[in-house]
């Protein structure tokens, strides 16, 4: 089981597209995390994997090295392997935090939201000060002696999207390789914001061909997932997000949620599906996959609906207030990205770009 603890509710950012709501101590206690390592190791689904979040984890640091101790003791016990992960703001990933974190073996997620201007519009301190210079010093140190493995989250809000091609460039130029770039679909798309959308787009596009042009292997999982699909024309299972069936997230004060993105304030009641000392409620769970997975009727038809990712349900819960509600802007979007995906993959085979074929053509022929 992979368990996401959401240590506490606070933060040393003021970003201003934050899913987890307003900001305030309430940090996990020690007995609600230990009760997290046993759901970790409770279902013999897969090698168990704990990961960090918040809030910002790392204000936690003493409770996340007491975690670790005790998950590697009971790893030892059950004979079974650990993975842990941790996903952070950057601010507080160095010194002793960041050598320690190496030492066991973490996988780190640093926000980072690509270039100056893109990450100052949106994710600065509490107090309006510029969070960029710390963030990359950090980032820079991390990738340099791990640079495998580890990911950048960054996200497309209307205050930043401008900056989106010359954000996946500075990414680049930071070394970073696993980039995890996201839609904050909740934001204020008014019709203006949507136009300079479309236009930044198709730059970052233009900047994805140019870049696997430039012969960088790279992940960028906003298109990418996209071309998987054109590939294959639609979705695997196993693409789609576990949503309380193999991962679970566990708030501060020990309720279970499908996915972390729904934690927010810890009050949504109604995708709740157990806590952490009493499991998960199997019922409670599969009505919610039940409903997030539903093809709703004017979705049916629609030639696009294989490749649409209108199966996620923390996206659809915070646009619609329903996992299982798909907001018509969501397809405006699904279907703007599939456009430009389906531009860049063409672009990239015709001229059989070695690294670009390499990575998502050669293994389907493999198997055929």
């Amino acid at each position: 089981m992979r368990v996401s603890l959401s240590l506490n509710h606070a933060c040393n950012l003021a970003c201003t597209y934050c899913y987890g709501g307003a900001k305030f101590d309430r940090a996990m206690p020690l007995d609600v995390a230990f009760a997290g390592v046993e759901l970790a190791f409770g279902d013999g689904c897969g090698a168990p994997q704990i990961s960090f979040f918040g809030g910002e984890p790392l204000m936690e640091f003493e409770r996340i090295r007491q975690v670790v101790t005790r998950a590697r003791e009971r790893a030892r016990e059950l004979g079974q392997p650990i993975r842990f992960l941790v996903i952070t703001n950057g601010l507080l990933l160095s010194g002793e935090r960041l050598d320690w974190l190496l030492e066991q073996d973490f996988t780190v997620s640093v926000s980072l939201d690509g270039c100056r201007e893109a990450h100052d519009a949106c994710r600065r301190r509490a107090g309006g000060s510029s969070s960029y210079d710390v963030v990359v010093a950090n980032l820079r140190q991390l990738l340099a002696r791990s640079p495998r493995g580890n990911k950048v989250i960054a996200v497309l809000h209307p205050d930043n999207a401008a900056w989106a091609a010359k954000s996946l460039g500075s990414l680049l130029e930071l070394g970073a390789r696993n980039i995890s770039l996201n839609l904050d679909y909740s934001a204020d798309w008014d019709e203006v914001a949507r136009g300079r959308f479309e236009v930044a787009l198709a730059e970052l596009g233009d900047a994805y061909v140019q870049a696997w042009q430039g012969d960088r292997a790279f992940s960028l999982n906003l298109l990418d997932s996209r071309i998987h699909t054109g590939l294959d024309g639609a979705y695997k299972p196993g693409d789609r997000c576990d949503f309380g069936c193999n991962e679970v997230a566990v708030s501060p004060r020990g309720r279970l949620y499908p996915c972390d993105r729904l934690i927010g304030e810890d009050a949504a009641d109604d995708v709740v599906i157990g806590d952490v000392f009493e499991g998960i409620d199997p019922a409670r769970r599969d009505a919610l996959v039940a409903a997030k997975n539903a093809v709703l009727p004017d979705c049916a038809e629609c030639a696009l609906q294989p490749r649409c990712a209108h199966w996620c349900g923390c996206v659809n819960h915070a646009m619609t207030g329903s996992v299982g509600g798909v907001d018509g802007l969501f397809c405006w979007f699904e279907q703007r990205l599939i456009e430009q995906a389906d531009r860049c993959a063409r672009t990239l085979v015709e001229e059989k770009n070695p690294g670009f074929v390499q990575r998502f053509v050669a293994p389907r022929l493999r198997v055929l």
